[in-house]
């Protein structure tokens, strides 16, 4: 009978599925070697095999009785036995841990043509006992044994990050054939993946395909609070299925309301005593925010003057405004005051207005893109917007679509699902990717479960926690300058307001040869940390959909701790 409670404490539990079959290949070739010299008479080389490599599999109890390593012929068959055990033992261990990974395995999907172009991973990570977070997991197309783990978060809150895997940086482009209707998948140049292994996690839980198997409506509360522990737990039970990953360099990226995911996460980690790579969780290196939310009572998530203030400059600096208009605003209004929560005057009240006039039908996601078309029979959008408080002010009632009116924000708020629900939502889809068990039937980029709602719970980063994050970790904040959901006013504004010393002043930042990606400045920072706020030409408020090819050297200069 083969001590199971024995062998799991063995340091060889701790050890990849892929580890342990190694070793069993091992132990079998040791096994065939042992009648090999068995029938050369030289019984004595047994025992040295036998004796040394299970100690060195840490499976040493069960060198129990062997008195020494050179013993002699009569200790032979009890070294076959031993062997044969330690075979028993290392198939009895390692059985299930690749039945818990091979289970999640995408073999294959619906709508592409030929293999996946690396090894995926679908299924469920634990964010409490009762909170089933949904996961699809891509490995490095590049050498997943040694790049980096980036783990990427979508905002909202109620938006899935499967909006980035499908339509920003994942190894394949949804589509939709234009006869059929049907979800296409095609082979993405610029994914990330070729660079790192990518987890994407759709949180917080009542989002996408996450569930809770709750009696109650209490999981599907969230906060910014209760998705940073929740998400934390997530990431722990990932590294408890992969536990061979945990030996790479680890970065938390993500966009939108994921300005406020990202950042907490961060700080959860580098705050509980038991993340360390001693516990098999990897180091955190860094964290990338893309036109990201900083708090509910500042800049553009406020909902307040900071945001009009943002918005209403960087409007100022495009093409759509006569420059009579410009003019006005910059004489009548004044700015700081406005920021600060004061009166504006009247005649500033009235150019903001003439200012709505003109911009009122513009994509705030992307004020130089049309609109997605809300119209298409197969579509299936959203009524939410992808940063908190936009999904208040709606145009209609009609639940699939996608155009929303926010009024502060000066534009139209234009959500595309209809490629990624077309693919979502196809049964054979869902059996692939192993989230029938959610029993989510209308999935949309911004789609949550029925009593899920949000409370914003963190009112100021840039002075709660990007002070700890930069002394600590590599932290990027990046914005696409043809985004007016989150300008790169707002984040030129907080980060610049940290009063940080400048140790590269505003520059060009370039993709290849003369061609610029976009701008930047780098902050001094007193501990291991660093900090650097960039722009990306021609990004929209998710950089990857409009400047693919930018985004992927921004990533790869990221993750290789160049600086911009």
């Amino acid at each position: 009978m083969i001590d199971t409670d024995t062998a799991q404490n063995s340091i060889f539990s701790n050890w990849s599925p892929q580890c342990i079959m190694w070793s069993v290949f091992y132990v079998l070739s040791l096994h065939s070697l042992s009648q090999s010299l068995f029938r050369q008479g030289a019984s004595y080389k047994i025992d040295y095999l036998v004796f040394y490599v299970l100690k060195y599999l840490g499976l040493s109890y069960l060198t129990t009785n062997f008195p020494s390593p050179v013993i002699g012929h009569q200790y032979i068959i009890i070294a076959k036995m031993k062997l044969q055990i330690a075979f028993a033992a290392l198939l009895q261990i390692a059985a299930p841990s690749l039945a818990a990974d091979n289970a999640d395995e995408i073999i294959s999907l619906p709508g592409l043509n030929g293999a996946l172009p690396s090894k995926h991973y679908s299924g469920y990570l634990s964010g409490s006992d009762t909170k089933k977070l949904h996961y699809w997991f891509a490995e490095s197309e590049n050498d997943p044994s040694n790049d980096p783990v980036v783990l990427w978060l979508n905002g909202g809150p109620g938006c899935s990050s499967l909006d980035g895997f499908l339509y920003e940086h994942g190894p394949f482009r949804v589509g939709l054939d234009a006869a059929t209707k049907n979800a296409t998948l095609t082979p993405f140049e610029y994914s990330w993946n070729k660079k790192a292994s990518t987890l994407y996690i759709e949180a917080p839980v009542g989002v996408g395909f996450s569930y809770s198997t709750s009696s109650t409506k209490d999981d599907l509360q969230c906060d910014d609070d209760s998705q940073a522990v929740d998400n934390l737990a997530a990431l722990k039970s990932f590294f408890t299925k992969f536990p061979e990953f945990a030996s790479r360099e680890f970065y938390i990226t993500g966009e939108s309301y994921g300005g406020i995911y990202v950042p907490t996460l961060a700080e959860a980690i580098l705050q509980d005593e038991s993340w360390s790579v001693t516990n098999n969780l990897p180091e955190l290196k860094g964290i990338a925010v893309g036109n990201g939310c900083s708090g509910s009572e500042v800049g553009i998530c406020s909902w307040g003057p900071q945001g009009d203030v943002y918005n209403t400059k960087y409007l100022m600096s495009s093409g759509f405004l006569p420059e009579a208009l410009k003019s006005s605003l910059q004489s009548s209004c004044d700015f700081d005051a406005w920021f600060n929560g004061d009166k504006t005057s009247t005649q500033c009240d009235a150019a903001v207005d003439q200012l709505n006039s003109y911009t009122k039908d513009l994509d705030t996601y992307c004020v130089y893109c049309d609109c997605a078309d809300g119209s298409d029979a197969a579509s299936l959008g959203s009524t939410h917007s992808k940063i908190a408080g936009a999904n208040k002010v709606l145009l209609g009632e009609d639940n699939n679509n996608v155009n929303m009116r926010v009024d502060n924000l000066s534009t139209r708020a234009c959500i595309n699902s209809v490629e990624a629900s077309a693919f979502l939502q196809d049964p054979a889809v869902q059996e692939a990717i192993h989230v029938t068990e959610a029993n989510v039937q209308d999935w949309s980029v911004c789609g949550t479960a029925k009593g899920w709602d949000y409370n914003s719970t963190r009112p100021n980063l840039p002075r709660d926690t990007y002070p700890y994050l930069i002394n600590n970790i590599r932290v990027l904040i990046y914005n696409g300058d043809f985004d007016a959901c989150v300008p790169y006013t707002d984040g030129e504004g907080w980060t610049s307001s940290l009063g940080l010393d400048e140790e590269n002043a505003f520059h060009p930042w370039y993709v290849e040869g003369r061609n610029i990606g976009g701008y930047a400045t780098e902050y001094k920072t007193t501990g291991n940390g660093s900090f650097e706020f960039i722009t990306v030409k021609g990004g929209r408020h998710e950089v990857p959909e409009t400047e693919p090819k930018k985004a992927f050297v921004m990533i790869n200069k990221f993750l290789d701790g160049e600086r911009f």
